[in-house]
């Protein structure tokens, strides 16, 4: 995918996945075998956010990650952030069968400029969604511009194999078998082939974090899951920063 094309794809995003929206929470799950439930439940745990504490999910999408943190904070608050409306609504119904309604809040917005105020989370977070917006870098310095100072930035994002046998059974089901299941079962397949590029041409783990230390932050490191299928990137904001 060239870079013009590519550019093209991330500014349809939101309209893409909200025609998706009605399926999407399913193939997840049937696409990974449940696995990323398991992710996004590890995600949460290394948050290690207090139960008083503020939460920021970014391109929350149907909330999964929003809902997670909403059950484990008791008396904390969680902001999901999305632009796509369908996707937003899927949230709201889910929020409102689990009654967390009162304690999770979905707003529409851009991840590259945050409707918060600055330092005002503990933790942000943001799963399978950077390699969708336009600009990595700006993203990831606008999620920790709203980071407290020793708050968390965490982000879930898969991680392509570099060679071998691995890169191409990767390939594969990139190509050939994630357009093909995504498109028959959402009723998109041009969504899903999206979605298999953006995979294939997103960072490498090493340049993810040298992104997050160019952004400032500390204690940055890679938590490997499923063979490195993909990977939950950690780093915290110093005290004393803006």
């Amino acid at each position: 995918m060239n870079a013009e094309a590519r550019s093209i794809a991330k500014d349809e995003t939101p309209g893409i996945f909200s025609e998706i929206a009605p399926r999407y929470d399913l193939l997840n799950h049937v696409l990974s075998l449940n696995i990323d439930r398991l992710w996004r439940r590890e995600l949460v745990r290394m948050a290690n956010v207090h139960k008083s504490g503020a939460v920021m999910d970014a391109c929350t999408g149907t909330a999964d990650v929003a809902i997670a943190f909403g059950k484990r904070l008791e008396y904390g608050t969680v902001a999901g952030v999305d632009m796509s409306d369908g996707m937003l609504g899927i949230g709201q119904s889910k929020l409102r069968k689990r009654g967390l309604s009162d304690r999770v809040k979905l707003f529409e917005g851009d991840a590259l400029a945050l409707p918060f105020a600055s330092a005002s989370f503990d933790a942000v977070t943001i799963a399978f969604g950077l390699r969708n917006l336009p600009d990595y870098s700006r993203g990831i310095r606008e999620m920790v511009r709203t980071l407290k100072p020793r708050g968390r930035l965490l982000i879930l994002e898969f991680c392509p194999p570099t060679g071998g046998l691995s890169l191409k059974a990767y390939s594969f089901y990139l190509q050939s078998v994630l357009p093909v299941v995504g498109g028959l079962v959402s009723g998109s397949r041009r969504a899903y082939e999206y979605l298999a590029s953006s995979i294939g041409d997103f960072m490498t783990r090493d340049q993810l974090l040298a992104m997050l230390s160019s952004a400032g932050l500390e204690e940055v490191r890679a938590r490997k899951l499923t063979g490195g299928i993909a990977y939950i990137y950690y780093g915290e904001k110093p005290n004393g920063a803006a």
